[in-house]
């Protein structure tokens, strides 16, 4: 049976086909490597596939003793138990990862009050995956379909692609990820990224961003630019236009930058300038107050993390990254990703630039990934 008529056949038993590739060469290939599948069901429970295609709840009864003596799971997958794995296509997960590991799966804390998953932490040196090199995809599964994308936007450990076959036509969707093997990715930061960016490489056990990294995102990086940016628009509008209308902005004299939108009352603002670590996090003053509020702030990250000199032309990626300070991080992943598209932070979806992809009917959830 060809591969199509394979997804068909599944698709027509009410399943969704799953399927793993390692696209590794040489003698790394040898080395064992695990899917562990993750999310929350439509009850709000923490669940775990299994080999059978099985979305179960996590259950205190499946934990065992990492190696610091603390109570976790391990509910991996091995490449070969993931042959033929299929998920049903009824299934609703709000939360999902697949996280893909080298040498031994991902260990899940367990959280001892609420009983969920603790996912791992590649910030935390006592994390007991912090040597473990691993990666993951992030998913959702609804009454829409499939949404998923690859991510950088905390760390980067393996190439990860993803791809979606999409209806009964078996349209494709994708792939996006990263280019090129990890030995490579890793010359490349080393030769590419200026100081203070290169001290993300944590030993090459993986790239961590810039949020999580306390002499950026905890220094004036940024300052400059936010000063500058808030000095001119101090002085001139700035005119913002994402897809809920044309909104024209002025920085007040009291330091918010206080938005009107063409034709329609009332005001939004942000109470004042974002900090550098804001910045790198897209949080604080850049994601709060009302629905409206919270876009224009997304706005506003993408445009000080690319280091957009024209706000008019936000939606070019030509005009992103070409002067600093700007997040060397997010610019390094785009530049080595399928189509330039990557989650380098997290408002990286503005103007359509993240490793997203959706598809209404999916059939197929392709994964590869490698880690020579």
């Amino acid at each position: 049976m060809s591969l199509l008529g394979l997804c068909a056949h599944l698709w027509a038993g009410g399943r969704i086909a799953l399927t793993f590739t390692s696209a590794t060469q040489g003698p790394a290939r040898d080395t064992p490597a695990f899917v562990t599948l993750i999310g929350r069901d439509a009850a709000g429970r923490f669940c775990h596939l299994d080999r059978d295609g099985r979305f179960l709840p996590c259950a205190p009864e499946d934990a065992s003793i990492d190696r610091a003596g603390r109570p976790g799971y391990r509910y991996g997958l091995s490449l070969a138990q993931t042959r033929g794995l299929t998920l049903d296509r009824d299934l609703r997960v709000d939360g999902g990862r697949i996280y893909l590991s080298v040498g031994e799966p991902v260990w899940l804390g367990r959280d001892g009050t609420t009983g969920g998953l603790v996912e791992p932490d590649p910030a935390n040196p006592d994390d007991p995956n912090a040597d473990l090199r691993y990666d993951w995809v992030e998913f959702a599964l609804d009454g829409a379909g499939f949404h998923g994308n690859t991510t950088c936007v905390d760390q980067f450990g393996l190439p990860v692609w993803l791809a979606v076959v999409d209806g009964e036509a078996g349209q494709v969707r994708g792939p996006v990820g990263l280019a090129g093997t990890r030995t490579a990715l890793f010359r490349a930061w080393a030769a590419e990224v200026p100081e203070p960016f290169r001290q993300l490489d944590a030993g090459g056990r993986r790239i961590l961003a810039p949020s999580h990294e306390p002499a950026l995102a905890g220094g004036a990086y940024f300052d400059p630019l936010i000063q500058a940016f808030w000095a001119r628009y101090r002085a001139e509008p700035l005119i913002l236009t994402p897809a809920e209308g044309t909104f024209t902005g002025q920085v007040e004299a009291d330091g918010r930058l206080v938005f009107t939108r063409a034709g329609a009352p009332g005001t939004w603002s942000l109470a004042r300038a974002p900090t550098t670590a804001e910045v790198f996090r897209c949080d604080g003053v850049l994601a709060r107050g009302s629905g409206l509020e919270k876009v224009l702030g997304a706005q506003l990250a993408a445009i000080l993390n690319r280091h957009v000199e024209d706000p008019l032309r936000w939606r070019s990626a030509q005009g992103y990254y070409l002067a600093s300070p700007c997040n060397h991080y997010a610019r390094f992943w785009h530049a080595h990703s399928v189509d330039g598209r990557a989650y380098g932070f997290p408002y990286d979806d503005v103007s359509e630039q993240s490793s997203s992809l959706n598809a209404a009917d999916p059939r197929e959830i392709r994964v590869a990934f490698r880690w020579d």
